[in-house]
């Protein structure tokens, strides 16, 4: 279970009357709704104590249904889906229940954002959301759960491939369970793998930066087949710009620039300490070389692969 605080309240029985459950993973508020509904309705009618609704649902049908009694059982169960997506005017209807919930109902909210703190509830929160670091552990406890085995580069390549999408992850954990093999290898996943992800030249920085080699030339391979778009003047380009944000960044002592995105400030400025300025001088010096060499040369492919390893010889001397 992603939330381990939730699933020690699964295991109290879900005591509480009102839970929000929020995820941008669907597939995460599907799992924990299973354990729900198992927990709450068990073996009792469930025809008659559960009932769900969304946000094109009547808030007044809402309340009208959580204050009902159960039917031969302890409580009932209802479900409203979408919670991100009710009006204001909707929600304000809802404050009175939510403030004063019935003691025999557990009513589950399930939202893809987190609640607003300015709505009054008497609910419990809990948060499935994964952030990219934390794929790879998740795939092999998920991997674990479905009797397989994922080696390390099993995994690398499963991100490298798929990208950081959950639910074509989960999908292809369903294929190597179906293959019949229990442990699967970096060659399975090559073979048996059907979605490949498109690779940006930031994913090549980042991997040069880290000193990933075997990745980096993965991800490189695959921008110069033939079915990329990504030429090596287009490639060059854009490491060029990804660098020139990589200095300002080192520049700034770490402060974020302004047109610089979440993500690559994430990457990039963990490896910050390790560089100096003659090394981005240094890069700099590369990247016009390769430029020029892709102006005279016949095989442009070429002195992109050549930057690359000039490149990744440099970041290993750090």
């Amino acid at each position: 279970m992603l939330n381990k605080a939730f699933a020690k309240e699964v295991e109290k029985n879900l005591p509480g009357r009102i839970y929000f459950l929020w995820s941008n993973e669907g597939c995460f508020l599907d799992e924990a709704l299973r354990m729900v509904s198992d927990t709450v309705l068990g073996a009792g009618p469930s025809d008659f104590n559960y009932d769900v609704f969304d946000s094109s649902s009547g808030p007044n049908e809402i309340i009208d249904a959580a204050s009902t009694l159960p039917f031969m059982s302890t409580r009932r169960l209802v479900l409203v889906k979408d919670f991100h997506e009710l009006t204001a005017a909707g929600i304000k209807q809802l404050q009175s229940y939510l403030t004063t919930p019935l003691q025999e109902t557990c009513m589950v909210i399930t939202s893809r954002k987190a609640p607003r703190a300015t709505i009054k509830a008497a609910w419990k929160v809990f948060s499935f959301v994964l952030k990219d670091w934390d794929i790879p552990g998740w795939l092999r406890h998920e991997a674990s759960t479905k009797g397989l085995s994922l080696s390390s580069e099993a995994v690398e390549y499963m991100v490298d491939y798929i990208g950081y999408d959950v639910g074509m992850l989960m999908m292809e954990l369903e294929k190597f369970r179906l293959s019949g093999k229990a442990a699967i290898s970096g060659k399975d996943v090559m073979e048996l793998t059907s979605m490949v992800r498109d690779f940006t030249p930031f994913d090549l920085i980042n991997a040069v930066v880290s000193g990933q080699k075997a990745r980096a030339f993965r991800i490189l391979r695959k921008m110069l087949s033939g079915g990329s778009t990504e030429s090596p003047q287009v490639i060059l380009g854009t490491l060029n710009w990804h660098y020139k944000q990589f200095y300002a960044l080192w520049s700034s002592g770490g402060v974020r620039p302004a047109k610089m995105q979440q993500k690559t400030y994430t990457a990039l400025s963990k490896h910050l300490k390790k560089y100096r300025e003659d090394d981005f001088l240094s890069t700099f010096r590369m990247l016009h070389e390769a430029d020029a060499g892709i102006k005279s040369s016949g095989r442009p492919e070429l002195v992109v692969e050549v930057l690359i390893i000039k490149l990744l010889q440099a970041g290993a001397l750090h």
